[in-house]
């Protein structure tokens, strides 16, 4: 079977990319040249990962067997292509796997073989002295029962139970001593033989095979490419450091991304590509299908709007993070709601350098750094949070394709607070906190002590009145941007009258009231809204 030809690289003159023939695995190639390659780069996905090495080697004229080991043992056989830059017929090419006797053993690996063979020999060399001193102590033992005491004065009998009892007790600490060595050893030769199990594990990791069978017209040197796919031990993520640096800048935003692997060997000096979505080994094109378009439940609607109101009381007082102005939203309820999901559209980041990633371990990498253009104001909720936020408002965040991930944000070079960002969620704009300003000081009050209650024939008027004063200390004008609400009557024997001042303008879906307003440097105001509340006397009501 004949190869494609086609420009690739410029180090390749022609890049032969050949898919892999026989699929699954074989015991092992007994025959073949083995070879061992260097990996040059790597495409990361959300999980798993393609690979790409490189190796050159001199091939003989007429048919011949390569064999390409240290490779991934669950490397996907459905994905592996071979590339070479020169003129080759193709025979045959599937996967394998190497045993583990046949392997080429680390450096690291062979001296643990050392030290574990050395340290069997000082054991058996203890051992051997350990029984001999058994047996020392057994001579000892039997010799020092006298079978009388006729020949032996009292002097010669203390003199000869003194011996034995001296030599009996050097022997046992001869003995303990060497016991504690022994265990010493023991000790050690388990630390020995635990590394060398994992560095064992680790090569069993990579004692995958492609065996290539090939003819080349004559003898020649050929540099090859081997690609393929595992689904698992390597992976990345996205996150993200903000940076405000003042009210008259854009914000800028550093895109990194989390990269782990674990897959069985050291990545030294290696090009990344980080893809989003997983890894596609298709052949043939993708068939589109019809994309059909319908209504979301209006109880799914009305589940949305919950779940938002729970969450703006759930996160008062956070530091930071991402956000919608969901007491802007005029359509959360009743309305049709359009959900996009972005995620479908492939995106790729390549960093500008290379990078060497340990085995098991993570590295954080800059993708790119943008500037986000920015408008500021400054936002308060009392009824929640007597506090004013200083938010940053982005309208063309969509331009930028973030993905979700951990978002790390920064104040004038303080560190303020960290999120998880769910951009993917996020409406027309997406809008960031910058946390707490303590410039501006705001209280809510109720105006009544107690609650203003009147009765007019079977029902109940309750009235409530309140105020919200706002004072900025800062010594610039500010824009400030203030939500509170009133009730919304879910049953028609409930009747909600209110009055808003100020040029506050309410929701009469969702009850909320939003003033916009300017605060001059070293100003207060006041905010006054007023609500009543009519219902039948003889029920309760609850808000």
């Amino acid at each position: 079977m004949r190869n494609f030809v086609g420009d690739k690289t410029s180090l390749m003159k022609k890049l032969l990319l050949f898919p892999i023939l026989l699929f699954g695995f074989q015991a092992f190639a007994d025959e073949g040249k083995r070879l061992s390659s260097k990996l040059d780069a790597v495409t990361l996905y959300a999980q798993g990962a393609a690979y790409s090495r490189e190796i050159s080697t001199n091939l003989q004229a007429g048919d011949q067997t390569l064999i390409f080991e240290g490779l991934p043992l669950n490397l996907e056989p459905s994905s592996v292509q071979i590339g070479s830059d020169k003129s080759l017929e193709f025979i045959s090419i599937s996967t394998g796997n190497t045993p583990f006797d046949q392997r080429e053993k680390p450096a690291h690996f062979q001296q643990l073989e050392r030290q574990i063979k050395e340290i069997d020999l000082q054991r058996e060399d203890i051992q051997a002295e350990l029984e001999a001193l058994q047996l020392e102590l057994e001579f000892l033992t039997n010799n020092t029962k006298l079978g009388g005491n006729e020949g032996f004065s009292l002097a010669d009998l203390q003199q000869i139970s003194t011996y034995a009892r001296d030599q009996k007790l050097q022997n046992k600490r001869s003995q303990l001593k060497k016991q504690r060595v022994l265990q010493d050893l023991n000790d050690k030769r388990k630390e020995l033989q635990t590394e060398l199990q994992k560095i064992r594990q680790e090569m069993s990791l990579l004692s995958g095979e492609i065996i290539v069978k090939l003819n080349s017209s004559r003898a020649q040197n050929v540099r090859f490419s081997v690609h393929y796919t595992v689904r698992t031990n390597a992976s990345w993520s996205s996150n993200y450091n903000l940076y405000f640096e003042g009210l008259d800048k854009d914000l800028r935003m550093v895109h990194k991304a989390n990269v782990y692997q674990g897959s069985g060997e050291d990545w030294e000096n290696v090009a990344l590509k980080l893809v989003t979505g997983s890894p596609n080994q298709n052949v043939t094109m993708p068939q589109i299908y019809p994309k059909y378009i319908n209504f979301i439940n209006r109880m799914y609607n009305k589940s949305v709007q919950q779940m938002a109101e729970r969450d703006i009381t759930s996160t008062a007082g956070q530091a930071a993070g991402v956000t919608t102005n969901r007491f802007q939203s005029d359509d959360m309820l009743g309305n049709t709601v359009f959900a996009i999901n972005s995620q479908q559209t492939r995106l790729e980041f390549i960093p500008e350098r290379r990078y060497s990633i340990p085995n098991q371990k993570t590295e954080n990498i800059v993708i790119r750094e943008m500037a986000l253009k920015t408008e500021y104001e400054y936002q308060s909720s009392p009824s929640l949070d007597p506090a004013a936020y200083l938010m940053a408002i982005v309208k063309d965040w969509e331009q930028h394709q973030l993905l979700d991930g951990e978002l790390s944000i920064y104040n004038q070079g303080l560190f303020i607070g960290k999120s998880f960002s769910q951009f993917e969620a996020t409406s027309d704009s997406l809008q960031l906190s910058l946390g707490k300003d303590p410039g501006i000081v705001i209280t809510r009050d109720r105006l009544f002590n107690e609650e203003s209650k009147s009765f007019l024939g079977s029902d109940r008027i309750q009235k409530y009145e309140y105020q919200i004063s706002l004072r900025n200390t800062k010594p610039q004008n500010v824009k400030i941007r203030v939500f509170d609400q009133i009730p919304v009557s879910q049953n028609e024997d409930i009747k909600v009258k209110s009055e808003i001042e100020n040029q506050g303008k309410l929701n009469l879906k969702t009850g909320i009231i939003t003033w916009e307003m300017d605060l001059k440097p070293k100003s207060e105001s006041q905010l006054k809204f007023s609500f009543e509340v009519r219902a039948p006397k003889d029920q309760t009501i609850s808000w």
